[in-house]
């Protein structure tokens, strides 16, 4: 299938940022998700935040995708479709697609929103220039929500990660750093966000909620390959306390605590358990 391609930079058009408004470039990746790409495009259209450029990278859908990325061709900076290996080549295709060495690049897939449509300005007025930025996340499913994300060091990365959807990561990060581990197909971005904190980048953590994102993603319905992921990350990046307690935290926590929440929902009672947790 032979490379499709749109957007106002096939007009001639780039957006371009300055030191005190750095260009954000708003990387969107989507395959066969025509339900929630149009919700995406919309939720980075409408920020306040003007030095903003939007990327959509489309693993070469049939769903009607394209037919979106179409009407929306005047909104949307740059976007093209064609077949990839995974959802991390094509992250890494939309990277490559920035030029601009200063600007922020966030992911925002299809099915992500960002929260609010000031999120990207709260973002840049709280980040004082840092090369990674990175904030909050409200997850959510049809019965409940919850913020998370908090300032975090390194050795915390053993035992959790940052919000993906809610970090800023300049693009000579990734050019220094590196792109995202394509072995791995699920904590690609946990590596990557371990290997800027050894570098070490520069962060800041911003008290803002970016973006809104589903449960019950790919991570979760492939809890135990991305379990077997993230102990690879851990033996290979970090001192021998932090990894060992790493790995335990996932042996001895996350894989019973995901067994039990399984069973739970599949007796029907996830709903009494989280309002007892709740209560």
């Amino acid at each position: 299938m032979p490379r499709i391609e749109g957007g106002r930079r096939m007009l001639g058009e780039r957006r371009t940022g300055t030191a005190e408004r750095p260009l954000i470039s708003v990387v969107t990746v989507v395959f066969n998700n025509v339900k929630h790409i149009e919700a995406t495009i919309q939720a980075v259209a409408s920020q306040t935040y003007a030095s903003v450029e939007h990327i959509v990278i489309d693993g070469g859908s049939t769903d009607g995708t394209l037919d979106v990325l179409r009407r929306y061709d005047g909104k949307i900076s740059y976007w093209m479709s064609e077949p990839d290996a995974g959802i991390y080549e094509a992250m890494n295709k939309g990277i490559a697609e920035v030029s601009d060495p200063e600007s922020y690049i966030v992911f925002a897939n299809a099915g992500d929103n960002l929260y609010s449509s000031e999120a990207l300005e709260r973002v840049v007025e709280q980040g004082r220039g840092e090369d990674m930025l990175y904030g909050k996340m409200l997850l959510s499913d049809d019965n409940i929500s919850a913020v998370v994300g908090k300032r975090v060091e390194l050795s915390d990365l053993a035992f959790q990660t940052l919000c993906h959807p809610a970090t800023f990561v300049r693009k000579k990060v990734f050019d220094g750093v590196g792109m995202f581990d394509t072995r791995y197909k699920i904590a690609a971005d946990y590596d990557h966000i371990v290997r800027c904190f050894v570098a070490p980048v520069s962060t800041r953590f911003v008290d803002v909620v970016v973006s809104r994102m589903r449960m019950g993603g790919v991570s979760e319905d492939r809890f135990m390959e991305s379990c077997r992921e993230r102990k690879d990350v851990i033996r290979h990046r970090f001192a021998v306390v932090p990894r060992m307690r790493g790995i335990w935290q996932v042996n001895l926590y996350d894989i019973p605590r995901n067994t039990a929440r399984r069973w739970i929902d599949r007796a029907g009672l996830l709903g009494h358990w989280r309002a007892l947790k709740g209560s």
